[in-house]
């Protein structure tokens, strides 16, 4: 991980441990407590501000550390909005028709300034306006549901701040992995932010976040999984993977409206059937226990969306079996009714146990299905031979459709040393995905390449492929008058073994250089470290540490600039 990321955190950390007691001693003068009724389950005089700690110390640290740009400047517009909107509902108990009208008013605020929405989200047969006017409208949604959901599972302590903080860090992980450097530093910084107020949290809680906290952290987490995190889009299928991280909160919402649905109460009116209370209470687990339980099922529906990235099929798999278990749960703890227990019945079709429940009349279906048994598997036997025998009918014509050979989009030089063939491997792999991941495979190449001079000949200079082709002559001019001034005197005296054996990356992240009249296009700067198989006589080190900055235009990345960060002796 980047120790910028590493150092972000913990600025934001430190801010947030020094801030929270101050506030809460203020804010407990002040009489902004969270008061006890017959639904809280916590005792004594505790300040519910601790949600103020958490903004200031993650605008203060994103000042230092965040690039702004219209998409940034949205999030902290609509931030302000929706941590005003909690904040003064802890204050002065604010009508929920009013806290969703400033849940609204901050996600339009992130969709139409920062232009932050389910982009490319089209339907079939439907006119692209329209289809933008319901992409808006799921946007809108999935930020007034995500917010709503954190909300919710603040219930106990340390739970929703602990939770939030494994979600974040997921999302800083699959960030990383795939380029997205600016979702993992926004991440990493409300992560410590949350953290330092973790420490006063946990139970027995000092502080709680109260709304102006649990409301914000929701509405971030929110908008940053709008982002992608790491996707090229933020199309519809992209939300699959922050759906699965959030499993927790958002199956808990969905239970509580269901749950209130069925026993005829208003959707926002609060109760105590939540997953936590099932768990501190109806399984009598106290709050510690519960809280780390929580935690567990967090990091397993985390691990399993890190997982979808590279292999898909298993994460489903997996997700699918957690999903069961839970609906198990659900029915067992009677989450949403005595009588919503429709796994369990079907089950007992078969067990005939006294202890679960009963399909009433259920022996004319037994009889059915044992009649059937054999009909019913021949059936089934059916249609997995049609399926099989058609998708292996469009396999077979998509393969004799496809080119027989990929498209070779970077060309590999004629003499490759080892190091350039593993790196080109990396490239190949990644040749249809045009991101920062593969522009670090490119940084890469063309750095191994330009300063390896065992495979050169006379006045051949090494990366050229992989220049931007409008700049390729004032390359060469610069290459002839640095690095390759002296390289033809060190191929006539047969000195030229100078080979790059190994590389580091230092850092990729978006670039803030811009080549004239291409201005809307992404730029990424790579910093890498090279060692080299002995000293090198040309810059008179064994290492060299360079920047090398590409422009992804056209479905390819290209070399745009190099430059020389320091030589390492």
């Amino acid at each position: 991980m980047n120790f910028t990321f590493i150092l972000s955190f913990g600025v934001a950390f430190l801010i947030s441990l020094i801030l929270v007691p101050i506030v809460g001693k203020a804010t407990k003068q002040l009489g902004i407590i969270a008061h006890t009724n017959k639904r809280t389950i916590h005792h004594g005089i505790i300040p519910r501000t601790g949600g103020y700690a958490i903004y200031v110390s993650f605008i203060l640290t994103a000042a230092f550390f965040l690039k702004t740009d219209n998409q940034i400047n949205s999030m902290l517009i609509g931030g302000l909005i929706i941590f005003l909107t909690g904040f003064y509902d802890d204050i002065h108990d604010l009508p929920p028709k009013l806290k969703l009208l400033g849940q609204i008013a901050a996600a339009c605020v992130v969709i139409f300034y920062g232009g932050i929405s389910l982009k490319d989200f089209t339907i079939p047969y439907i006119p692209t306006n329209l289809s933008y006017a319901i992409a808006i409208v799921i946007t809108i949604l999935w930020i007034v549901g995500i917010t709503n959901a954190i909300n919710l599972i603040d219930g106990l302590d340390g739970l929703c701040a602990g939770i939030s903080i494994i979600v974040l860090l997921t999302i800083t992980m699959s960030s990383i992995r795939s380029g997205r450097f600016d979702i993992a530093s926004l991440s990493m910084i409300l992560a410590g932010a949350i953290g330092g107020f973790l420490i006063y949290n946990f139970h027995p809680a000092k502080i709680f976040m109260g709304d102006c906290g649990a409301l914000f952290i929701g509405y971030m987490i929110s908008v940053i999984s709008l982002l992608g995190y790491g996707y090229k889009t933020s199309t519809f299928f992209t939300l699959s993977a922050p759906i699965v991280v959030l499993t927790v909160p958002m199956a808990d919402t969905i239970i509580a409206i269901v749950r209130r649905k069925v026993n005829h109460k208003h959707f926002d009116e609060a109760d105590r059937g939540h997953l936590h209370h099932q768990l501190m209470i109806r399984l009598n687990l106290g709050q510690t226990k519960s809280v780390l339980i929580l935690y567990g099922v967090t990091i397993l529906f985390s691990l399993i969306s890190y997982m979808s990235q590279r292999h898909p099929l298993r994460a489903l798999g997996l997700f699918l079996l957690f999903l069961f278990i839970f609906e198990l749960f659900i029915e067992i703890t009677d989450m949403i009714s005595r009588k919503y227990k429709p796994v369990l019945t079907i089950i007992n079709i078969f067990v005939k146990s006294d202890k679960l429940p009963k399909i009433k009349e259920s022996e004319p279906y037994r009889r059915f299905i044992k009649k059937h048994t054999k009909r019913i598997l021949a059936i089934l036997c059916l249609c997995l031979v049609v399926g099989g025998g058609t998708s292996y009918y469009y396999y077979q014509k998509q393969a004799k459709e496809a080119p027989k050979h990929p498209e070779i989009i970077y060309k590999l030089n004629s003499d490759p040393t080892k190091l350039e063939k593993t790196i080109y491997k990396d490239i190949t792999k990644n040749q249809n995905n045009v991101t920062l991941e593969l522009g670090k495979y490119i940084a890469a190449y063309f750095a191994a390449d330009y300063y390896t001079l065992s495979n050169k000949d006379k006045n051949v200079i090494g990366g050229t492929d992989f220049f931007y082709k409008s700049r390729l002559t004032a390359f060469k001019n610069y290459a002839k008058q640095e690095y390759y001034k002296n390289a033809n005197t060190l191929i006539a005296n047969q000195q030229n073994d100078i080979e790059v054996t190994s590389y580091t990356i230092d850092q990729a992240d978006r670039s803030d250089f811009e080549l004239s009249g291409l201005e809307d296009y992404k730029y990424y700067d790579v910093t890498l470290t090279l060692k080299f198989n002995r000293h090198n006589p040309i810059i008179n080190g064994n290492g060299i540490t360079v920047m090398i900055t590409l422009i992804n235009k056209d479905n390819r990345i290209s070399v745009v600039a190099t430059d020389t960060m320091q030589v390492i002796e």
